[in-house]
């Protein structure tokens, strides 16, 4: 940013100088004065203030001043989007399986034979089968909640780990990366393993770093109402 700063500040003065000094040159030609071959050299912009300029940008292009926080904040959110669409996704895999809903108040009042011949009716005129196709759609979404979730709260998680984004940023700093040109960023709850990796052959991994963070299946469901019948 500061080779920016300096390159295009060079040529600014060059257009500054420019300006000025055509309106001397102007002066001189309305008084019948001729200036000399050579008078304008100092204000031309040459191609090496060109090429200063251009690569400055291009330096400026590549590079990235985001820490390691911003890069796992924005997999924080991403992964939190992502969750938000297969909780969408299950809802409407739930409506699609929501007849057994109806079979299952229908089965549990059928107490007389007559009853019981009028559920026995109800599903021989109506389609109350489900398939696996449907099945398979509400179970993937269900797991895809699961697998966001863990995402998103590891991302989370370790972007408040001070220790865990220091030693990235040391880490990209020592190599000269910037810390957004990482390629993949992953988390794997059941070994509790975070792994952030710069290309094919550079990699950080931290494990047992969120054993604090991480809710067991009992803290879970210890929250959850469940509607039996």
């Amino acid at each position: 940013m500061t080779d920016l700063a300096t390159t295009a500040q060079v040529i600014n003065t060059q257009l500054s100088l420019a300006t000025n000094l055509s309106w001397s040159i102007d002066g001189a030609a309305h008084t019948g004065q001729i200036v000399s071959d050579g008078t304008v050299d100092p204000a031309l912009v040459t191609q090496t203030m060109v090429d200063d300029y251009n690569n400055a940008i291009d330096a400026v292009l590549n590079a990235s001043y985001l820490t390691a926080k911003d890069v796992l904040m924005q997999e924080h959110n991403t992964a939190i989007d992502n969750m938000h669409m297969s909780i969408n996704d299950l809802v409407s895999a739930t409506a699609v399986l929501a007849t057994v809903s109806t079979v299952a108040d229908m089965a549990a009042a059928a107490d007389t034979t007559q009853e019981q011949l009028q559920v026995q009716a109800a599903l021989a005129n109506t389609d109350m089968t489900i398939t696996a196709a449907e099945v398979d759609n509400y179970n993937n979404a269900l797991s895809a909640v699961e697998s966001y979730a863990q995402q998103a709260g590891a991302f989370l998680a370790a972007a408040n780990n001070t220790s865990l984004t220091s030693a990235v940023d040391s880490y990209a700093a020592a190599n000269n990366v910037a810390v957004a040109s990482y390629t993949a960023v992953s988390y794997t709850q059941n070994v509790d393993k975070f792994v952030i990796e710069f290309g094919t052959a550079a990699y950080m991994e931290f494990n047992g770093a969120f054993s604090a963070d991480t809710l067991t299946t009992t803290d879970i469901w210890g929250n959850v109402g469940y509607v039996g019948g």
